[in-house]
């Protein structure tokens, strides 16, 4: 390989590892305080019943049911959901489960789009720092 190939090579390299770098915490959030106090009035009328009052999920959520359904994932940053975007999970809540073996109903019937909007602030709000600057730097908005 030619030096010149060779450092672009290296820089590449370099810039590939350093902009794989781990997010730091952050305690900023897209959401407001209002957006929270209106998603939780709306979390527990609509979906603690399955996923918990704090969000906790269902048990073994990540292995399938006899039937081959899942339970309830968590929504309070332990489980999958901060690998979505949050159009993506608008969508979810609209729309119900997604992926085979899901259960959970759509609620595009029942609630407005900001209604939704403010669930999602609401389990966001669960969140750790990390947790909440990880969904940020892989999917986020």
């Amino acid at each position: 390989m030619k030096k010149g190939m060779l450092a672009v090579v290296l820089l590449l390299v370099i810039v590939g590892i350093w902009g794989c770098a781990p997010p730091q915490p952050t305690s900023e959030r897209w959401y407001t305080p209002q957006q929270v106090a209106d998603g939780k009035l709306l979390f527990a009328s609509h979906c603690a019943g399955c996923h918990g009052d704090q969000g906790q999920g269902g048990s073994d959520w990540d292995r399938p049911k006899a039937d081959g359904s899942y339970p309830p994932q968590p929504l309070n940053g332990s489980g999958h959901s901060w690998h979505h975007t949050l159009s993506s999970l608008e969508k979810t809540l609209a729309q119900g489960g997604t992926h085979p073996g899901a259960t959970m109903p759509g609620f595009a019937e029942v609630t407005t789009k900001p209604q939704r909007l403010a669930i999602i602030a609401a389990f966001q709000d669960l969140w750790g720092d990390l947790i909440y600057s990880k969904w940020l730097y892989r999917a986020g908005l």
